[in-house]
């Protein structure tokens, strides 16, 4: 009969297992919150009805999840709290900075992220003093792949990290953004050339902040103005990346 010792690699590894399939159910819920239902998930994340309904049931259970009287899923107050202490002091220590590239971009849209799961999350936003802007709501998520800000966090990860990552993507579509996320690397800088909204460019910088926080800063723009602009906000960019905000 084997011992407790043994058997403690399997218990482990069915635990990581856990694990992972909540952060990605919790990622698919943040992606979409208040729209997915019971079904929806488990179809996302392959899991057969009953796996997919322990999961979800425990996630609710502990606060991590809610669910509506119509059975759709957003996220729990707990991890909310969690979130929006964490947000808020990224958010403090960077506003400083952000406020310093919407005034050298002459009053476009600064976005402040943080990598959360494949998503970035919105933390904080100075918005464009045009009247046509791009505006992206504080506490949404927006995919790596087709975001600025994404690509830049993408190219300031491990090697090991960003192609976990990439390689969930198709195969074409993986080969595309790790030949864009080696230009990134090069470069210093991630452009979305109305990729994720048509008519909306922008340009992007990440790197690993307070808390080992992978975090970036964003300027999106209609993008005739972009491309007018578009040398003036990469060198704001560039001047915030060398601000103290990341060391702290």
């Amino acid at each position: 009969m084997p011992s407790s010792g043994e058997n403690f690699p399997a218990a482990r590894d069915e635990g990581i297992q856990v694990l992972r399939r909540a952060a990605a159910a919790l990622d698919e819920i943040a992606a979409e919150p208040g729209r997915l239902r019971l079904v929806d998930l488990g179809e996302r994340l392959g899991l057969a009805k009953s796996t997919a309904r322990r999961l979800l049931v425990g996630l609710v259970e502990v606060g991590l999840a809610s669910v509506d009287s119509q059975g759709r899923f957003s996220l729990g107050d707990r991890l909310l709290g969690y979130g929006n202490s964490d947000g808020a002091h990224i958010a403090a220590i960077f506003r400083p900075t952000i406020e310093r590239v919407a005034r050298a971009t002459e009053g476009e849209t600064v976005d402040l992220s943080v990598l959360r799961g494949q998503r970035m999350w919105f933390v904080d936003q100075i918005e464009s003093s045009h009247r046509l802007r791009a505006v992206s709501a504080v506490g949404v998520r927006f995919p790596l792949e087709s975001t600025a800000n994404g690509k830049a966090a993408l190219a300031a990860l491990e090697d090991a990290e960003a192609e976990a990552a990439i390689s969930r993507l198709g195969s074409k579509a993986a080969d595309r953004l790790r030949a864009e996320v080696a230009e990134i690397r090069r470069t210093g800088i991630a452009f979305d050339r109305d990729q994720h909204t048509p008519g909306i460019s922008a340009a992007a910088i990440a790197r690993r902040a307070v808390g080992d926080n992978m975090v970036a800063i964003s300027v999106p723009a209609p993008t005739e103005r972009f491309l007018e602009k578009e040398q003036r906000i990469v060198a704001a960019l560039r001047a915030a990346a060398e601000s103290p905000a990341w060391a702290r």
